[in-house]
């Protein structure tokens, strides 16, 4: 049994050469280095997961827009959004998304080869406009009137205008003119409207930052002068700082200062978008009705304009053209209009 037990136990004990040769495939595999083949392979599948992920976001964050419009027409005399009319606001911000990001990649692409001023000019110019008539179409037609009130493509102005819904930054691309945007900078998390606003060298402010608010103040007198290369580049907010589409909500006093500092005069827009307009069933059927952008007169700004009577003036202007805000009709009895002006009385 002592034999058998040697034996056994010599047989079964690693020997020093086999032992080498474990040490050696150790320090082979603790030597070995990640090859250039390696590293493209791990570059494009990071890639690939990142796409993928970016692509299903597009997917996403348009139920959140669909959740934020179905809120704005629950207003007083506003018809709710129906199944078919959230569908539509959904594909008419996937559109947005998705059309924005492959439009910017695309540009970046082709850059090298077309003749265009710079990249921030060929995303105002091309991809924000095709997109923006896009997305619109899917909802209906845009009519637009008063187009001989606009300045010169070369002139620099400040575009004001009411401010409803999210058809209000599609129908705004009707008017065919490069300019930037003012918005607050959270949009830049968008999936493909994050790409546009940053290329496209958009003014992003965050409202609770007094340096971002001065910050803006001086892009804006960069692109209102003729410091951005010779011509000045139009500027397009909604002065009311908000969308709302059940009251007149008053306008507040950026576009006003941006203005007066740069003496540039303020285009008033009023954008009319027709009630029931979602619900829709455009575009398999033909629509008789259009949202109606009005370009009135610009009114010439001075370092001594009176920044208050310029912001009335702008308001009425802006306001004038659309119809009546609508009320809350008495479901009890068809036709009958309720008076929202009479408090009830205790």
């Amino acid at each position: 049994p002592t034999e058998a037990h040697n034996k056994s136990s010599s047989e079964t004990r690693p020997t020093t050469s086999n032992m080498n040769g474990r040490n050696d495939d150790t320090s082979r595999a603790l030597s070995y280095k990640i090859s250039r083949y390696d590293l493209i392979d791990l570059t494009l599948s990071s890639i690939i997961f990142l796409f993928a992920l970016y692509t299903k976001t597009m997917l996403l964050v348009p139920l959140a827009a669909v959740y934020q419009e179905r809120k704005l027409w629950l207003g007083e005399g506003l018809q709710p959004l129906t199944m078919f009319g959230m569908l539509k606001v959904y594909i008419y911000n996937l559109v947005w998304f998705s059309g924005s990001f492959f439009g910017c990649v695309a540009l970046l692409f082709v850059r090298p080869f077309i003749n265009i001023s710079s990249l921030d000019y060929g995303v105002n110019a091309f991809v924000e406009r095709a997109v923006g008539k896009m997305c619109t179409a899917v909802c209906g037609p845009v009519e637009v009137r008063g187009v001989e009130n606009l300045p010169l493509e070369s002139e620099p102005c400040i575009f004001a205008a009411n401010h409803a819904s999210q058809l209000d930054i599609g129908a705004s691309y009707y008017l065919d003119r490069r300019y930037k945007w003012i918005s607050k900078r959270s949009v830049v998390y968008m999936p493909g409207v994050g790409m546009v606003m940053i290329l496209g060298r958009h003014l992003l402010l965050d409202r609770k930052g007094k340096s971002s608010i001065k910050r803006m103040y001086e892009q804006a007198n960069y692109w209102l002068s003729s410091q951005n290369g010779g011509n000045g580049c139009p500027i397009f907010i909604f002065p009311q700082g908000t969308r709302c589409m059940s009251n007149r909500l008053p306008f507040k006093d950026g576009a006003f200062n941006m203005a007066i500092n740069n003496e540039v005069p303020i285009v008033p827009i009023s954008l009319s978008i027709p009630n029931n307009w979602w619900n829709d069933f455009y575009p398999f059927v033909s629509s008789k009705r259009s949202i109606v952008m009005t370009i009135h007169k610009p009114i010439s700004v001075t370092k001594d304009t009176d920044k208050e009577r310029l912001r009335e003036e702008c308001s009425k202007v802006v306001y004038s053209v659309l119809p009546p805000v609508p009320e809350r009709t008495n479901k009890n009895k068809v036709g009958q209009v309720k008076n929202t002006n009479i408090k009830k009385e205790e």
